[in-house]
């Protein structure tokens, strides 16, 4: 079988100095969704990598076999990575890549962590279906890319900084294992958000269609070890915010914050 990666949804490294930022995207997703973070990070004079995390960035058929604990193996990974070349780690996370990043906080000696539009909020009732139906139906809904407003975004950005024209690089319909290994990650980092000693920016938007804005305070509520937590709250993004109309906001805070706890 001839196995590929989609194109741009390589994993990217920017070596730098001794401050690492470690970069994780979101679930269908890929890297390139976190790369102009990481650019603008690196351009500060930081270390800087984006892993790709299992099952993602190849054919949505490798998320039939996937497990929480996978993503988590990934992002673990990429932190000793950084480990070998930088003395303080911050590690910052989009939605899935929000969660594992919150997770991995708790277990591991970070400087500070960013989480961007966590999915912590208890899912519908019908969701938890999911723990079945990933037995018997592969797929709960698709997306048509030629609509997608994010995508269409990406790649207006991409020509005006003369890239490679991908769009926006996932996968366009969602796994009923992916949303069911979602839901079991909810429920650990739940378990373990009260063990996350490092600084905190929270980052979420008022329309957001995914992760509503009142899930800021749950997880603000449930960081009670962390030491400083900082928020952002965006008004006109979407979920992607790393890609979205206000990015130069969020990569201004990220920034920011970054270089507050590693001072």
């Amino acid at each position: 079988m001839d196995i590929k990666l989609l194109p741009g949804a390589e994993p990217f490294y920017f070596p730098g100095g001794r401050i690492g930022c470690l970069c994780l995207h979101g679930l269908t997703a890929s890297p390139q969704e976190m790369y102009w973070l990481g650019e603008h990070l690196a351009k500060q004079g930081m270390t800087v990598y984006g892993p790709r995390l299992y099952g993602h960035g190849v054919s949505p058929d490798y998320m039939l076999r996937m497990r929480w604990q996978d993503w988590y193996l990934s992002a673990l990974d990429g932190y000793h990575l950084l480990t070998q070349t930088c003395d303080q780690i911050i590690v910052i996370g989009l939605s899935l890549g929000s969660l594992l990043a919150l997770r991995l906080a708790s277990a591991e000696a970070v400087a500070g962590v960013v989480a961007m539009a966590v999915p912590l909020l208890p899912l519908p009732a019908p969701a938890t279906i999911t723990h079945v139906l990933r037995y018997f139906v592969p797929y709960l809904m698709s997306y048509d890319q030629a609509t997608d407003k994010i995508d269409q975004r990406v790649r207006k950005i991409q020509q005006e900084r003369h890239e490679r024209i991908t769009g926006r690089v996932a996968y366009f319909k969602q796994s009923a294992v992916g949303v069911s290994e979602l839901i079991k990650l909810q429920a650990e980092v739940k378990a373990t958000l009260s063990r996350v000693s490092a600084p905190s920016l929270l980052v979420f938007s008022e329309k957001d269609t995914t992760v509503p804005i009142e899930t800021l305070d749950v997880v603000c509520a449930g960081l009670s070890a962390s030491p400083m937590i900082d928020t952002l709250r965006l008004n006109e993004s979407d979920h992607i915010y790393t890609n979205d109309v206000e990015y130069h906001r969020v990569f201004a805070a990220v920034t920011t914050f970054v270089q507050r706890c590693t001072a």
